[in-house]
């Protein structure tokens, strides 16, 4: 369940950007009770708001961002406004500081405004861009001129990641599902992955990204385990999330993210909740509430973590992106 002191309503702000100062977040879940009483030593993380973004400006509203992503270099956050087919980015502290139209090659090749839909940086501090308009990935500079493009051979890009040693992983969708792998200078090195919807197998990849031990998590909308575990090759290592009630399960896992203490933390854009979980899949806290206040989650499309404590969710239903500081109870 979701906690959060009173503030104005989040849906109705008076600015394209509003700072909270106040209030909590804090991630529960009966499973932490019963650890309690097991004796075993488990910590709720709180996640306490830092800002919330509703547009670039004043007057303007995000149209149901897609993909967001933390620039490792100066911590800037960079917004897929999917429905505006921009990207656009913001400083820590929320300020606009540029914002750019995201073209694709179209079906006849001719450059068409595009529908951005997830992002992550490179080690070199490139920006990946997934467009739902394009067959291919998007290799920006900070600035959004285009460096080169990442083509896979089968399926439709979906979602991407960069690795700590530089390999770039692509998941894809449609017609074929695999992920697809490019080494730090964009040379592709294979993929791996078999269509299906039992254990080892992935089927509609929705997230993807690196853990604390190196492996590699995938989320995926029709395999039997929502969120699976493989190695940087491809070996299926385990599996969690099924699509039963209750929690830890999952109906459509749209983001995850994994930090450093070996947590996973999984959005649902369904069941609009939060979910975390120990490095062999334990369910350790969720939130589990949909709607548009403050201590609420709209329909959660993405979520992004800088590595240094701030956690970001974008809100697809209602054009609204969060960032939280993460702490432990």
């Amino acid at each position: 369940m979701i906690h959060e002191n009173p503030t104005t309503p989040s849906h109705q702000p008076p600015s394209a950007l509003r700072a909270h100062a106040r209030g909590g977040l804090i991630l529960s879940a009966a499973l932490l009770v019963a650890a309690s009483l097991a004796g075993i030593a488990v910590a709720a993380p709180r996640l306490s708001p830092r800002l919330t973004l509703w547009g670039y400006a004043d007057g303007e509203r995000f149209s149901q961002p897609r993909g967001i992503a933390f620039d490792p270099g100066d911590g800037a956050l960079y917004v897929a406004n999917s429905g505006g087919h921009r990207i656009e980015v913001f400083s820590r502290t929320g300020r606009p500081l540029a914002r750019f139209v995201h073209r694709v090659a179209g079906p006849d090749g001719s450059m068409i405004d595009g529908e951005p839909c997830a992002l992550a940086f490179d080690r070199s501090g490139r920006l990946l861009v997934v467009d739902n308009a394009a067959t291919y990935v998007d290799v920006l500079n900070r600035r959004g001129r285009p460096v080169t493009r990442l083509s896979v051979t089968a399926g439709r890009p979906a979602a991407v990641a960069a690795a700590s040693d530089g390999t770039i992983y692509v998941g894809t969708t449609a017609e074929e599902s695999k992920i697809h792998r490019f080494r730090a200078d964009y040379a592709p090195i294979g993929s791996w992955g078999e269509q299906g919807d039992e254990p080892g197998r992935l089927h509609g990849v929705t997230a993807l990204g690196e853990l604390a031990d190196g492996t590699i998590a995938v989320a995926c909308a029709r395999t039997e385990l929502g969120v699976q575990i493989f190695t940087p090759s491809g070996e299926y290592l385990r599996g969690f999330g099924t699509h039963e009630l209750g929690g830890g399960s999952f109906s459509l896992p749209s983001g995850l993210v994994g930090t450093a203490d070996g947590r996973v933390w999984v959005i649902d854009e369904i069941r609009q909740n939060l979910q975390v979980f120990d490095p062999e899949g334990t369910l350790v806290a969720k939130s589990g509430r949909g709607g548009a206040a403050g201590g609420e989650l709209a329909h959660p499309s993405s979520l992004a973590s800088d590595g240094r404590g701030l956690m970001a969710v974008a809100d697809k239903a209602i054009g609204r992106v969060r960032v939280f500081t993460i702490s432990e109870r």
